[in-house]
């Protein structure tokens, strides 16, 4: 089986080009329906941007393919957006793998669902796909992603927990502003507000068993207007990961408690508000075995790299309707330092795609393993 090398390198570019905000993803779903026509695939649905469709084998089972769509801002304005999660070659990733199936209609072993989903970057596009039909009498379903933690030309089979799940919160610190210099007649929020976001990280180290995984992170914290004005208001937003329930209450324990005792002892009121969030993905046992033995037939290269990922992914609400994989694919280079998921340098070689392509492709056809 080949790979239309010229193709994928051209659909890389092209989908890396229309990086869209979530929801926003017009352009890149414009070029997408254009390269599934161009494949004789016209049967398809939209919902909003999102696009999916079946490619009918009279098989028995059908089987999903899933691909993200939506890019990170580049700038604090968010006038222009990049693919930093490698989402173009996601895309791509199932693009190539269409495109051999629809070359051997005949060797097909399963009914196919390919899905382009939106707004996986507010973990919410899965749930809008979900809701439009796309699991509909499917029986499992597979994703890609590129990570620079596995080697180029490699794929990485992680078994059980795979990627974390995920909430995000936002705290308000809210009390009496006052001059600097006289804290007792006011509130001292930003002392307050430094104190739990401190405090916090005990709650992983302390009261979490150590054999499982959990953590709290705090990535935006804003108050003040001036340096002797203690303000009336600071905002706290961060975010916590977990693969086991037990792990999850605890946080939110723990947030829940010490924000209490904090508001107590600076006179202070706090709000908290924890936003819905995604549930962790859980690879199929039985089907990471399946990938692993495509990939020992194949020859295609298997990466030592098979740890949890704590980052959040919404392809686990898929899996609360049919069991599925989620499929790493390297991007590293050797040599040391590749910049990370979301980093303004992060790149994708075009071989980094050919491995899933060619591992689906041979899990789903006959004859070409």
């Amino acid at each position: 089986m080949e790979i239309d090398r010229k193709q994928v390198s051209r659909d890389l570019k092209e989908l890396y080009d229309r990086a869209e905000p979530s929801f926003k993803e017009f352009k890149t779903s414009e070029y997408i329906q254009t390269r599934l026509k161009e494949m004789g695939l016209t049967d398809y649905k939209t919902a909003g941007t999102g696009i999916f469709g079946t490619i009918n084998a009279g098989k028995d089972e059908t089987v999903a393919l899933r691909s993200d769509m939506d890019a990170l801002p580049f700038n604090a304005e968010k006038t222009e957006y990049r693919h930093l999660c490698g989402h173009h070659a996601n895309m791509t990733t199932l693009l190539g793998i269409l495109d051999n199936i629809t070359k051997n209609r005949d060797r097909l072993k399963y009914n196919i669902r390919y899905i382009f989903q939106p707004a996986e970057e507010l973990v919410s596009g899965s749930v809008t796909m979900i809701e439009a039909g796309c699991m509909d009498g499917v029986s499992k379903i597979f994703a890609t992603h590129t990570t620079p933690d596995a080697e180029l030309g490699s794929v990485a089979l992680v078994y059980g927990g795979c990627m974390a799940g995920s909430n995000h919160f936002d705290i308000y610190f809210r009390g009496r502003a006052t001059h600097a210099a006289m804290p007792q007649k006011g509130s001292d929020t930003v002392t307050a507000a430094c104190e739990f976001v401190t405090s916090m990280q005990m709650a992983v180290s302390r009261l979490i068993d150590p054999t499982l995984s959990g953590l709290i992170s705090f990535g935006m914290i804003h108050g003040g207007s001036a340096a002797n004005i203690l303000p009336e208001e600071v905002y706290v937003s961060g975010t916590y990961r977990h693969f086991d329930t037990e792990v999850k209450e605890t946080i939110e324990k723990a947030i829940k408690t010490r924000l209490k005792s904090v508001e107590e002892f600076y006179g202070i009121q706090i709000e908290l508000i924890i936003h819905d969030g995604t549930p962790p993905v859980i690879c199929d046992r039985h089907l990471m075995d399946e990938m692993r033995q495509v990939c020992e037939e194949t020859g295609i290269p298997v990466s030592k790299y098979d740890s949890k990922s704590m980052g959040g992914e919404d392809f686990a609400y898929y899996l609360k309707h049919a069991p599925g994989a989620f499929i790493w694919q390297g991007v590293s280079t050797g040599g040391g330092y590749h910049p990370p998921l979301h980093n303004k340098d992060y790149k994708v070689p075009d071989e980094a795609v050919y491995p899933c392509i060619m591992l689906l492709s041979g899990y789903l056809l006959k004859g070409l393993r």
